[in-house]
This record gives structure tokens, sequence and C-alpha cells, in this order.
């Protein structure tokens, strides 16, 4: 696919808490940060959006910003989905190449991309996204990157293709559209988290990807760097331990935040030390270890429902901004017996956990957006792969354990 380096991309994430934007451009494999800004919300419920007025006005809030601190006119962004009630295949398409000699175009890529997005999930289903993972000419060569100028009568693309309910996306979309703005492309969360941290070379081709927000848990299985295998959602986020802290020692939400973002999971000094109104160190990371118990409990099951007795073994990389907590790395690796990665963007401008979707939001459309100017087809057969299940889901069940 065709790649613009000097393009500047700009990247939202809307979630439980906040909208987050990062406009920047990839370049080198990195994402260089212009700007990025996140502002408070409260309108979203398990994912969905339920005050309409309040994120369109949030978005192009971060938009006004944006434009006024660049003195720029954005029009166009890239939109980070959240993953309940994912639902995916692989597919593979065969198109003739049209090329002069048989010299493999952009159109060619274009033409097996396009009738993949003809394939057809159960109703309510609504394709998001197609990402390419390998191409293949009529001689058996294949590549992870777009074979042009290679020489082959056919090209033939293997992809996953991702869906999700469409009354959700209709949410996020309806926000961004009402803000007055174009979606240049939907990226599902993990594929943009695993995408960033792909050329890390401290992290392993294939993982458990955890992002924990303040609202929703994704736990995502990885393989060979990028492909998602596995999803599951959970509702339970860092605003729940806040909930917590806040009913066990009778203190406002805004004291119990304070004391979460400010000590965590911490018992040292070892001394039972008072750190606010007669709470100790003791006292708050046991409260914390409790409410964390059920989310950890969740996740072990779900990998074991999962996995081999192998891959049961996989390495855990933990995001998002609950994984900030104090001591929730080692805390893990305790009670799961797994090694866990606590990764971190590196991206200058926007070195924090909250930003990575919007960081792989940049990185995605630095080697996948396709030039959508070229719309012409030829003659393409499709065949399936590796099908997943693509029964329906209601909006009320993704996965979300309601007794978290």
């Amino acid at each position: 696919m065709s790649k613009d380096k000097n393009k500047r991309y700009a990247a939202i994430e809307i979630t439980s808490k906040s909208v987050r934007l990062v406009y920047g451009y990839c370049q080198d494999d990195k994402v260089h940060v212009l700007h990025a800004l996140e502002t408070s919300i409260n309108a979203l419920d398990g994912g969905i959006v339920t005050d309409m007025d309040q994120v369109t006005n949030a978005v192009k809030g971060v938009i006004n910003a944006l434009n006024e601190t660049l003195q720029i006119k954005v029009k166009e962004v890239i939109v980070c989905l959240p993953p309940m009630g994912l639902v995916f295949c692989r597919e593979s398409s065969t198109t003739n190449t049209i090329g002069v000699d048989n010299v493999v175009v952009q159109i060619d890529v274009n033409n097996a991309i396009s009738q993949l997005r003809k394939y057809r999930f159960s109703e309510g289903l609504r394709i998001v996204d197609i990402v390419p993972y390998q191409f293949v000419l009529d001689n058996k060569e294949f590549s992870q990157v777009p074979p042009i100028g290679k020489i082959s009568s056919t090209l033939t693309v293997h992809a996953t293709i991702f869906a999700l309910d469409d009354s959700l996306v209709n949410g996020y979309v309806k926000a961004i559209e009402n803000a007055g703005l174009f979606i240049q492309q939907l990226v599902i969360a993990p594929y943009s988290s695993s995408l960033y941290m792909s050329i890390e070379d401290d992290i392993p081709s294939s993982y458990y990807l955890l992002n924990f927000g303040s609202e929703i848990t994704t736990l995502t299985q990885i393989s060979q760097n990028t492909l998602v295998y596995q999803n599951s959602c959970f509702k339970f986020g860092s605003d729940r331990i806040t909930q917590c802290i806040a009913d066990r020692f009778d203190i406002s939400l805004k004291e119990a935040k304070m004391l979460k973002e400010k000590y965590g999971i911490d018992k040292s000094p070892s001394f039972n030390v008072n750190i606010y109104k007669n709470i100790s160190l003791d006292d708050l990371a046991k409260v914390i270890n409790d409410a964390l118990d059920p989310l950890i409990v969740a996740i072990k099951k779900q990998i074991a429902s999962w996995s081999s007795a192998d891959q049961r073994y996989l390495p855990i990389v933990i995001t998002g901004g609950g994984s900030k907590l104090n001591n929730f790395k080692n805390i893990l690796e305790k009670k799961l017996e797994l090694q866990v990665i606590d990764y971190s963007p590196y991206s200058f401008g926007a070195r924090d956990k909250t930003y990575q979707n919007c960081l792989g939001l940049i990185y995605y459309a630095g080697v996948h957006l396709i030039n959508e100017e070229i719309d012409e087809l030829t003659n393409t057969t499709i065949s399936r792969v590796m099908p997943k299940t693509s029964n329906k889901k209601n909006l009320t069940q993704y996965n979300f354990d309601e007794e978290l």
C-alpha cells in the first residue's frame, strides 16, 4: 500500500472518561508527535455512547485546540474503536494484475482488498477494518508488504476482516461526524496497540495484551506481532478500585483517586505508617488487592479457556491508564504466575500509556492507508482461509462478567 511519510494525521480515541487526540506522522518506523491533548468526559457506559452531545462537544474541543495551536484546519481523523463484541475472520482474495507486463501496481492491491469488503457477517455486524498480513505472487513468493513492482499475473492478499456491532460503531461515527469531521479510517484498539509495539525489541511476537482502562479491561491474544487471535472484555476498570477505596474508608471519590494514584499497592516502608486520615499503606494495599481479585481471577480463567498448555505461559503486556497503578505489574506476576511486561510509549510528546492507541493509529496510517482515489476493480475471486465465529452478539453480551 502507498505510504506518505510526510503526511500528518489526526488520531482520536473516545474512552469511558476522556477524548484523546494525537496529531503527527510516521517516519522511519517512528511516530513523531506534533500535538497531543486529552479532555475529560462522562458519556459512555460499557463502551456505548450514551451522551452524544457531550462526546461531540469534546471532539470539537480537542480539534479546535489543535487547529488553534498549530494554525491548521484538520478535517479528517482516524478513529480508534473498542473491541467489545469483536468478531473477525481471515480471508484471502485473488485478483488478476492489470499493469503493463504484469507488473504489480497499487490498483491491484486495492482491487483485492475492495473485494474483501463484500464479505458478509451476521446481520447487525459492520466491517470496520480489513488488515492485510500477507501478499502472495503466482510464483508463490510472499511478503508482508505490498509487492509493488514485482512481476506476477495474479496477486493474492491474505487479510483479517474485523467487525463490530453496527449500533456500537454508529455511536462513535455519529459523534465524529456531528463534530464536522470526516473519518479516514476506523481501527480496533488491540490491533492499533500491537502494531505500535511490533517494532519494539522488548515485545515478544506472541503475548496477551491487557489494556486496563478506567471502566473496561480488554484481554487480547496477539500472535506474529500483530495478528489478533482471541479477544475478551471485562466490565471492570480502575474506577472500580477508586470506588472500593472510597467506600472502605468513607472518603470522597476525589480523595480515593488521589490515594490510588499516589500510593497504589505500596507496603514500604515496612512499618504500618498512616498516610491520610488514619489510613495506612497496608490498609490501602489490602483494599486495592481485594478489589483487583475478581479481575485477576477472570483473566486467569479466560487465558485457561483459550490456550493449549504451552500458550498458557505466554507473557502479558500491560497497557492503559489503569496499569499505571503502583505495583500492578508485580501483583499480576505473582497471582497469574506469568511474565508481565509493563510497556510505555516511546514517542516524544505523548509518552503516556493513555496515548498508546492514538499513537498506534498514526503508525497505522504510515503503514496501511490505501490510496482511496483509485477505485477501479478487476475480476476477483475470494476463498476463505481461517474463519472465526461470526454470530451476532448483543450489546449486553460483550463477554462482560457482571460479577466482577
